[in-house]
């Protein structure tokens, strides 16, 4: 299993650089650096000790980089991005699930994902990913990113709970493998509820991640 872990993470780490050097070549990179906080579902919002995340966007996408701690160990994580590609609309400032999920057309949102990892004993790990502008792989709206340059990107982290043999990939490569539909936050889509094989495991939003983009 560690085999597993190893070869996750170099092929995440792998996307990045290869990422980077492409958008290099698209013009000018801008990047953005962001605490990372625990997920307000989980209750109070804290800065994640030793965390940072960044974003380096040019018009033809965006790559993350996501470096955390305090993961348990065995368990898997998957992270997503959420884009708001109309971040003017939101009804307050960084913008939040009730403008992503309550006003997804008029925010111009997009939700898909990102990266996965299986957590190491030491619980820090990294994520890493790229997007292309326009549409999206397996997108939760089909809206796409419209607006690389501009968009509040948030990166949300889904903890999977401990990893089952049998469907591991499975967990790594999707919204709710793994997980109950109890679990499950009610306000979602169905094809994020409809993302994975259902599971014995209680799923968590645990951290996330906010890029406010200055143009």
């Amino acid at each position: 299993m560690y085999r597993l872990l190893t070869v996750i993470v170099l092929g995440s780490l792998s996307v990045l650089g290869l990422a980077v050097s492409a958008q290099d070549e698209a013009g000018t990179v801008q990047h953005t650096l962001s605490a990372v906080r625990t997920h307000p579902s989980q209750g109070d919002v804290v800065e994640v000790e030793g965390a940072q995340a960044e974003l380096f966007a040019t018009e033809n996408g965006i790559t993350m980089n996501f470096r955390t701690s305090g993961l348990e160990e065995g368990h898997v994580y998957t992270a997503w991005w959420a884009i708001i590609n109309n971040p003017e609309n939101c009804e307050t400032s960084p913008c939040t699930g009730a403008d992503i999920l309550g006003n997804t057309d008029g925010v111009n949102a997009e939700v898909t994902y990102a990266d996965s990892i299986l957590a190491s004993e030491e619980g820090k790990m990294e994520f890493a990913a790229y997007l292309a502008t326009g549409d999206v792989p397996e997108a939760w709206f089909g809206n796409g990113l419209t607006n690389p340059l501009g968009a509040e990107v948030q990166v949300i982290i889904n903890d999977h709970g401990p990893f089952i043999p049998d469907i591991v990939d499975n967990m790594l490569n999707s919204y709710r493998g793994g997980c109950t539909d109890e679990s499950l936050p009610p306000p979602f889509p169905d094809t994020a509820k409809s993302d994975g094989e259902p599971g014995p495991n209680t799923c968590k939003l645990i951290q996330f991640a906010v890029f406010q983009q200055e143009m």
